[in-house]
C-alpha cells in the first residue's frame, strides 16, 4: 500500500504549461492520425469505393476533403492516389 508520505504531487501549476494549447495539439493529432485511417481506408479498397453505391458527389466530396487534407501538409504523394481515384469514380 502507498503512503501519503509517498506521493509526490507537484499541486502548483507550471506557469509555462498551457492547457488550451495541449488540448489543440491533441485535436490536431487526432485529426492527423484519422485522416490517416481514412486515407489507408480508401487507397487499400479503392475497387470498393470506386464501385460503391454511395451517390458519386457525396463520394467525391468526402474524398475531395481528404485530399484537401493532405494539400495543406503538401503530401502530393498521398494527393496523388487520390486524385487518381477521384478521376476513375468520375470516368
Amino acid at each position: 500500500m502507498i503512503d501519503d508520505d509517498e506521493m509526490d504531487f507537484e499541486l502548483e501549476p507550471d506557469e509555462e504549461w498551457d492547457s488550451m494549447d495541449y488540448i489543440s495539439d491533441m485535436a490536431d493529432s487526432s485529426r492527423s492520425m484519422m485522416m490517416d485511417v481514412v486515407y489507408s481506408s480508401i487507397v487499400n479498397n479503392k475497387i470498393e469505393v470506386v464501385n460503391s453505391m454511395t451517390i458519386t458527389s457525396k463520394k467525391l466530396g468526402a474524398i475531395e476533403h481528404v485530399l484537401s487534407f493532405f494539400e495543406e501538409l503538401e503530401d502530393y504523394e498521398k494527393c496523388a492516389e487520390l486524385k487518381k481515384i477521384i478521376d476513375k469514380i468520375k470516368e
